[in-house]
């Protein structure tokens, strides 16, 4: 509320403007806020974004087959795509696997006995979280549109790398936590 207030009036942007604030940073705020009022064409890939999941109705319009043209689809706007595709029912489907993955994920957090490894695994979990989050937030018009993928999905070189890190460092903590849980305590002492 109060970051958002800073965004839109005209002493805040003061404020925003003197901490270092650009002018395309505004703009992209307005063009979230009221994409119909924008007359420089920015906010042009939000609408399409919401076309093309618009159009996917319920179940799609199949595999690669397209009928709106969405800008860096194969990345930002992934969620676009698989909402044309595979209409809401795969775009849920794709939202209950980020939440069963990060279900996972807490499960590990939880369950490991080393504080070290707790943060870490909480760090991993918090950055797919908001990954997931504001990437299909700025796809259907509720946050602004950033670069931030869709992890696992989107193509992006150093953000699939790095996710792909993170969860290989939850699973190697799950099995040192699974092997410590069936072997004698003993030879740990």
């Amino acid at each position: 509320g109060t970051a958002l207030m800073l965004v839109i009036t005209t002493w805040g942007r003061t404020i925003l403007g003197h901490l270092g604030f650009q002018a395309y940073q505004f703009a992209r705020v307005d063009t979230w806020l009221h994409p119909s009022a924008d007359t420089s064409n920015q906010g042009y890939q939000l609408w399409q974004s919401m076309k093309a999941i618009g159009s996917g109705g319920l179940f799609g319009t199949g595999f690669n087959v397209s009928h709106v043209y969405v800008p860096v689809r194969e990345s930002d706007m992934i969620f676009s795509v698989i909402g044309e595709n595979f209409g809401f029912v795969g775009g849920l489907l794709l939202i209950m696997l980020y939440f069963y993955l990060i279900w996972q994920m807490v499960r590990v957090t939880f369950d490991t006995k080393n504080e070290f490894y707790a943060y870490i695994a909480t760090g991993v979990v918090m950055m797919i979280l908001f990954h997931v989050f504001e990437n299909i937030g700025m796809n259907i018009g509720l946050l602004p549109l950033t670069g931030i993928p869709l992890p696992f999905v989107s193509q992006g070189g150093s953000a699939l790398i790095g996710n792909l890190i993170g969860v290989g460092l939850i699973m190697s903590m799950r099995y040192h936590y699974t092997s410590y849980m069936f072997s004698s305590e003993a030879s740990f002492k």
